[in-house]
């Protein structure tokens, strides 16, 4: 029979990979039936690339409202609420009958998916071993790719836009399931008990009595948020400007400087991005707990930008020749560059302290992807108009390069043990 301690974390990491993956069709399906839905309701497609931001703007506000339900009332509770929310907001959408509601909606399940990010890896660093912490955040990270194949799925199939959509209610239902089999992170039990019990000391009473939407931006903490929203804003300007625009030139006709491609042609590049996308997450997260989280983080920055690079040379044969297989190939390369994804998530909860650790990177994650996401679609469109598909597609390979320097402007503090009280003093640890 499994052991209290071995199905503590086991079912942990179960909630945890299933909100993400749910979180990941509710994102990627409005980017897939883009086409179709600005021609149901009417539109021109630029405004669902704007609906496409305000989702990931609705995150922003997930991250500043949410996340500090996590270190209030609980991970696991707080986590319910939010998968909740965006599987509600994410069915409503099938009923949407202008942009107007699409967008209303789409904001609205962003604010659910902004919070269950930070908050369920929260939990995940506080009941995984320190030695393997990074492969289980990798693996969660991997989710988005596998919840990535299932919007694949729900696209070719026959649903239609609309019943893809309405399909999301069920997450919603599994939330009864996580309540009861999913237990509270001990750590931060014994936190609150402290707290509840008056047995903590002045400082840190006037700490946890402070907002911690203010705590993340005061002092120390202060500057580590600064610099891990500016990751994060430059992580998502380039990955959500890069994939609503290649699909949009995967669909795109030939006159307009696309490739045309049908829904079947598409498959390809889908599953080339999903595979590449789902090995690299988990691969960089399994580095990261043998060679250090900036270390493994840089190395995937540099193979992504020589993607890039490469996709620079082939974009214009494809064109010409009409064979897609290198492109298929060098498009994969980009993509294993994002994995990158698959050491966020277990870092940033490292950096913050017990009652920050779902604020601050809630904070942080949702931040940098409302600015870099909701400007990232719009921005890239536009300039697709005068730059063409092939300078928009490749610039993501500088910002690779930017990043592959931000990451080491934050601590080394990859595997640490995470303690119920701590005073950042582990934040010197370089």
């Amino acid at each position: 029979m499994m052991n209290t301690e071995t199905k503590r974390p086991t079912s942990t990491l179960i909630a945890v990979a299933c909100g993400w993956l749910f979180s990941a069709v509710d994102i990627i399906l409005l980017i897939l039936f883009q086409t179709e839905i600005a021609e149901a309701l009417s539109v021109e497609p630029q405004s669902v690339k704007i609906a496409i931001g305000v989702g990931l703007l609705g995150s922003a506000a997930g991250g500043l409202g949410f996340a500090p339900l996590g270190d209030k009332f609980g991970r696991v509770r707080a986590l319910g609420w939010a998968i909740i929310l965006y599987s509600v907001a994410t069915a409503g959408m099938a009923f949407s009958d202008g942009i107007t509601s699409l967008m209303l909606l789409r904001f609205l399940a962003g604010v659910g998916t902004g919070g269950e990010w930070s908050i369920g890896f929260a939990l995940l660093t506080e009941v995984w071993s320190p030695k393997t912490r990074g492969a289980m955040g990798g693996l969660v990270a991997a989710m988005f790719n596998i919840g990535t194949f299932l919007a694949i799925g729900l696209y070719h199939s026959p649903l239609g836009w609309r019943w893809a959509f309405g399909v999301m209610f069920l997450p919603a239902l599994g939330v009864v399931i996580l309540r009861r089999f999913v237990p509270e992170s001990p750590v931060w039990l014994e936190f609150d008990r402290a707290r509840r019990e008056n047995r903590l000391t002045p400082d840190m009473v006037a700490a946890v009595e402070r907002a911690p939407l203010l705590q993340v931006f005061r002092g120390t903490v202060s500057r580590l948020t600064s610099k891990v929203i500016l990751l994060f804003a430059v992580m998502n300007f380039g990955f959500y400007s890069f994939s609503t625009i290649f699909i949009e030139y995967l669909q795109a006709g030939p006159s307009t400087g696309g490739l045309g491609l049908s829904k079947e042609a598409q498959l390809p590049f889908h599953l080339a991005l999903n595979l590449s996308g789902l090995v690299s997450v988990f691969l960089a997260g399994l580095l990261s707990d043998r060679f250090g989280r900036r270390r493994t983080f840089s190395s995937f920055c540099l193979f992504g930008a020589s993607g890039f690079l490469a996709l620079f040379y082939v974009m214009g044969s494809a064109s010409e020749t009409g064979g897609h297989s290198a492109l298929v190939i060098v498009f994969s390369m980009c993509c294993i560059g994002f994995g990158i994804n698959g050491v966020m998530g277990i870092l940033v909860p490292e950096l913050y302290p017990t009652h920050l650790r779902s604020t601050g990177p809630g904070v942080c994650q949702n931040l940098g992807k409302g600015i870099g996401g909701m400007a990232g679609p719009p921005i890239a469109g536009a300039l697709v108009v005068t730059l063409g598909y092939k300078m928009v597609l490749v610039f993501p390979g500088i910002l690779f390069l930017l990043l592959a320097r931000l990451i080491w402007t934050l601590p080394e503090v990859g595997g640490r043990e995470v303690k119920a009280f701590e005073d950042g003093e582990y934040l010197t640890d370089r």
